[in-house]
């Protein structure tokens, strides 16, 4: 099987790009109830993988994200970032950092099993993982980039404000009644009790000591 695998992948330079079609399974954090898988032509971008995504999850496309083209262990390689927020600015060895716009995804998928890393929102680090799981020919029913499959909801961490109420507690009271006061709440209180009598003057209640 490993050998079929290579062997295709020695062709594939031969193969109309145009008609090639990427698979990826996209995974958030640790939710095992979230799932999509997106297909994409190999001479796509990465900007048409990303919009596609944050699209399908009614997220904001302009919030700081980045791929990271990543090992089999999910460790970064490296990055691609959406937008260029500092043209000076460099990965180390004095490269410029390239942007999605400008990248296709035949240059970088060099693996049959490729993974990458996207995270969305550079102050809250949200993480997807993505990985390829297959390789086939374009559909001319379909238009491209699509979501192929989708498995739960939008995660309630992308799309909360920080420091927002959770759904579940909107609708929670969170007033306080102002105590009336009632004279009659006092008719249990017994004649004895010590209420306004005068303080002793030791009051510890003891007779003072001379040292």
């Amino acid at each position: 099987m490993a050998n079929r695998i290579n062997f295709y992948f020695c062709r594939v330079g031969t193969i109309d790009y145009s008609m090639h079609i990427y698979r990826f399974r996209i995974q958030f954090e640790d939710q095992d109830e979230f799932l999509r898988e997106l297909e994409i032509r190999s001479d796509q971008t990465f900007e048409d993988f990303y919009l596609t995504l944050v699209g399908n999850l009614k997220l904001d496309s302009g919030t700081l994200s980045s791929f990271f083209i990543a090992d089999h262990q999910f460790r970064k390689r490296q990055e691609i970032s959406y937008l260029n927020m500092n043209p000076e600015s460099s990965e180390e060895g004095g490269k410029p950092v390239p942007i999605m716009r400008d990248c296709f995804l035949k240059d970088y998928v060099d693996d049959p099993h490729q993974k990458l890393l996207l995270v969305y929102d550079y102050l809250n680090y949200w993480t997807f993982y993505i990985e390829l799981i297959k390789i086939m020919q374009a559909n001319s029913q379909h238009t491209y980039p699509r979501i192929s499959r989708s498995e739960g909801d939008t995660p309630r961490e992308l799309t909360s404000a920080p420091g927002a109420i959770p759904i579940e507690d909107r609708h929670a009271d969170f007033s306080f009644e102002e105590e009336v006061y009632d004279p009659d709440d006092l008719d249990h209180l017994s004649e004895d009790e010590d209420f306004g009598e005068e303080p002793p003057d030791n009051l510890n209640g003891f007779e003072e000591e001379s040292f």
